[in-house]
């Protein structure tokens, strides 16, 4: 058998070689990586909007059996998982929706706070950056327009128009300017043009009174405060 030929000089990478190799490594990870990030992000999108629509849904479906209504806010404030159990919040979107498509109540998280933020919960959002301690209390990444108390969806004049659902901001992320400022309370479970968040690269989802969703890229508020697109209060 004949013996390997011992590896010469001539076969030996320069340093010169070397560092190209490393160059070429770094620019392919630098073109993939991006590429990586932004199918994980529109994946997210993907399923928040998935999730949204679905809530959509289900308030519809409430407000047939309802009077037309759509169910209640909540109370005030950011919630503990004790609130949310309260009688005073049994008639909650958070309560009385997700049973009505097998999910678990947000009541349902008094004894298993972490299972609130699970993915098999209707109220996670894996693209929300939620506080560190937030199994101290319930933060909610998407939100019931807080406009719709006692309207009745049959008296929308543009139903196609105006919020039902929308991604809502958590205390770690950023407004949409203009109105800029801090806010207190955040991550409760209503939403309003100021609370709105596009937390996919910019875009931010909305559930309409008619059922269907939509993805705004609004780096700035124009889109969602043009109410030939958005209305919030349709009472004005």
């Amino acid at each position: 058998m004949s013996k390997r030929a011992p590896l010469t000089k001539d076969h030996a990478f320069t340093l010169v070689e070397l560092l190209v190799v490393i160059s070429i490594v770094g620019l392919l990870a630098g073109l993939t990586v991006p590429a990586v990030s932004g199918a994980l992000l529109k994946g997210k999108q993907a399923e928040a909007l998935n999730q949204l629509k679905q809530l959509g849904t289900l308030a519809l479906a409430y407000a047939t059996d309802n009077n037309g209504t759509v169910p209640g806010e909540g109370g005030e404030g950011v919630q503990s998982f004790s609130a949310l159990a309260q009688a005073s919040n049994a008639t909650a979107w958070y309560n009385v929706l997700p049973p009505l498509s097998g999910f678990l109540a947000a009541s349902n998280y008094r004894s298993n706070p972490k299972g609130f933020y699970d993915k098999g919960s209707l109220f996670f959002s894996k693209a929300a950056k939620y506080p560190a301690n937030k199994t101290a209390s319930a933060y909610f990444a998407f939100g019931i327009n807080s406009q719709l108390n006692d309207v009745k969806l049959v008296a929308l004049p543009y139903p196609s128009r105006t919020a039902l659902f929308g991604d809502a901001r958590l205390p770690n992320e950023t407004t949409l300017p203009p109105s800029g400022g801090k806010m207190d309370s955040l991550g409760q479970p209503k939403v309003r043009d100021s609370r709105f968040v596009s937390r996919y690269n910019g875009v931010g989802i909305i559930t309409f009174c008619d059922g269907h969703s939509e993805a705004f890229r609004a780096t700035t508020q124009t889109e969602i405060l043009d109410t030939n697109k958005v209305i919030w209060d349709p009472t004005k």
